[in-house]
Order: structure tokens, then C-alpha cells, then sequence
């Protein structure tokens, strides 16, 4: 007789953990607020990870597109310089030496430059 018992005991058990469980699928069912929070928080979390993952690719487009920039640039550079180097050697050699002084000394050259405007301006006032 304890059999029969035991038996129903068990079943009693089972039933109370389905119900549980029934109960607890359907409280989650009813609770939309709730279940819209997750959905909410899982898109977000999808959004945040898809946002990480643009940001590091343009990071990377950006250093490369920089470095290319760079390296196009020192070429540019080095023609002009060539290019530069070309044309004083075809100038005359006083000249030539003239300009040479003149790259030496980038700075003397501006401030003549801002001498000789101020100079034509100082006349351009006096002859008003």
C-alpha cells in the first residue's frame, strides 16, 4: 500500500512542478512591459556591437587612407625637390648660388617680403 502511496506522492510532485511551470510561461507571456525591456536591451546590445564594429573598421580605413596620404605626399615632396634641385641648376651661378642662400634661410626671405609690402604701402599712403 505504500506503493500506491509513494506513486500518487510523486505524481502530486510532477504536477505541482508542470503547473509551476505552466504558470511561470504564462505570468511571462502576460508581461509585455517586461518582455519589450529585453527585446529593447537585447537590440541595443546588438546596435552597441554593431556601432563597435563600423567604429573599428573606419578606424581602419582611416589609418590607411593616412598612411597612403603620407607616402603620396613624401613622393610629392621628393619631385618637388627634384624638380626644384633641376631648375636652380640651370639658372646662372651667382644666381643659382642666390637661391641657394635663399632655401638655407626661408625666414629672411619672408621677412624681406613683409619689409618690401610695408615699404609699398607706406609710400601708397604718403601719395594719397
Amino acid at each position: 500500500m505504500t506503493e500506491p502511496k509513494d506513486q500518487l506522492q510523486r505524481d502530486v510532485e510532477r504536477t505541482r512542478r508542470e503547473v509551476g511551470e505552466t504558470v511561470e510561461a504564462l505570468a511571462h507571456k502576460v508581461d509585455v512591459p517586461g518582455r519589450v525591456k529585453e527585446q529593447a536591451q537585447e537590440t541595443a546590445g546588438r546596435v552597441k556591437e554593431q556601432a563597435q564594429e563600423t567604429a573599428v573598421r573606419v578606424k581602419e580605413q582611416a589609418q590607411e587612407t593616412a598612411e597612403r596620404v603620407k607616402e603620396q605626399a613624401q613622393e610629392t615632396r621628393q619631385r618637388l625637390t627634384a624638380a626644384t634641385d633641376e631648375a636652380i641648376g640651370s639658372l646662372p651661378e651667382p644666381v643659382a648660388e642666390q637661391v641657394e642662400k635663399a632655401r638655407r634661410h626661408p625666414g629672411a626671405i619672408a621677412a624681406a617680403l613683409i619689409a618690401l609690402i610695408v615699404a609699398i604701402w607706406a609710400i601708397s599712403r604718403r601719395n594719397r
